[in-house]
């Protein structure tokens, strides 16, 4: 039985309110962590829960803190406490929109890493950040208003911070990442098509809600097991496998649901036609590696909702 869209979105409060709860913890321990390197700086906390935005600006000052401390570089440290302590600021300098405020940086802006255990580079906010302009502001805003009109309600929890390296035309691939430290945060190539932005804003949210949950229900994968990936053609851990099931199932659902009339033979409705496709072949190719992953998913609700999203998706075209 495929599962309906009020059970999806039941399963998905469930967890993103645990999730929720867990980011005001997790903000004490982060801040504790900020003021020993600090003792006399004001590193006042969030009243309430810290919502998407915080919780980035947080993990970036972080980062560059232990980038500071790894460098010996007293002006970095300082300059990564202040991300924290003028964040009302830099709220103020964010794109507006459906799910809160989000940054949107390029990437020569920013604090480049290059670090090898991290896979891919880092980029991490820093001070000034430049206006965002107008059309990019526009795009960001119509991508958003896209994803939240057919469902796509994880970028509410997990969207804050666009990184964009470059721009990338309609029919090219987007590529895009994300790490499991800097939650709300995503490095991705820009599209100007609002479609295709949102379908990777889509991915990327998914990931980072994913990475937080995980640590909110304490679930922890095994890393001595893999399985064949169809998404990345080669053998991952169980967690990537859960990763990319559930990222692609929420693409899934998001582009099932914006696809052109058949009549409509634009660039655009063929590149829509095409992605929808091809994510469907891969989720068939990688569905019972996936099942297998998610029985060790120690979570009952996260691994009844993976199942069901992941089934819903199959189901989607």
């Amino acid at each position: 039985m495929v599962a309906t869209a009020v059970d999806l979105s039941e399963l998905l409060d469930g967890l993103t309110r645990t999730l929720l709860t867990e980011r005001t913890e997790r903000e004490r321990r982060v801040l504790a962590s900020l003021g020993a390197l600090a003792p006399t700086a004001p590193l006042a906390g969030t009243e309430g829960t810290p919502d998407a935005f915080d919780t980035a600006i947080l993990h970036h000052a972080f980062q560059q803190a232990q980038l500071a401390v790894r460098t010996r570089d007293a002006e970095r440290a300082r300059h990564a406490l202040r991300l924290w302590q003028e964040r009302d600021r830099l709220r103020r300098r964010a794109v507006h929109t459906a799910v809160g405020p989000v940054l949107v940086v390029r990437a020569a802006d920013c604090t480049e890493v290059e670090d090898g255990r991290l896979g891919s580079r880092m980029f991490l906010l820093q001070d000034p950040v430049p206006e965002v302009p107008e059309e990019m502001a526009r795009t960001l805003n119509d991508a958003v208003d896209a994803a939240l009109a057919v469902g796509s309600e994880v970028l509410r929890s997990s969207t804050a911070v666009v990184v964009w390296t470059e721009v990338r035309s309609l029919e090219e691939t987007c590529r895009s990442y994300t790490f499991d430290f800097l939650p709300g945060s995503v490095v991705l190539n820009w599209t100007e098509e609002p479609l295709r932005l949102a379908e990777t804003l889509v991915h990327e949210a998914t990931h980072s809600w994913l990475n937080e949950c995980l640590a909110a229900e304490n679930v922890v994968l095994p890393e001595d097991v893999s399985f064949h990936s169809p998404w990345k053609n080669e053998e991952r851990p169980a967690f990537g496998i859960v990763h990319a099931a559930l990222a692609f199932a929420h693409v899934i659902a998001y582009l099932s649901r914006i696809q052109p009339a058949p009549e409509d033979t634009s660039p655009l409705a063929n590149v829509l036609r095409h992605r929808l496709a091809d994510e469907l072949r891969s989720l068939e190719s990688g569905h019972e590696a996936a099942l297998k992953c998610f029985e060790l998913v120690g979570s009952a609700e996260l691994r009844t909702y993976l199942e069901t999203a992941v089934e819903a998706a199959r189901h989607a075209a």
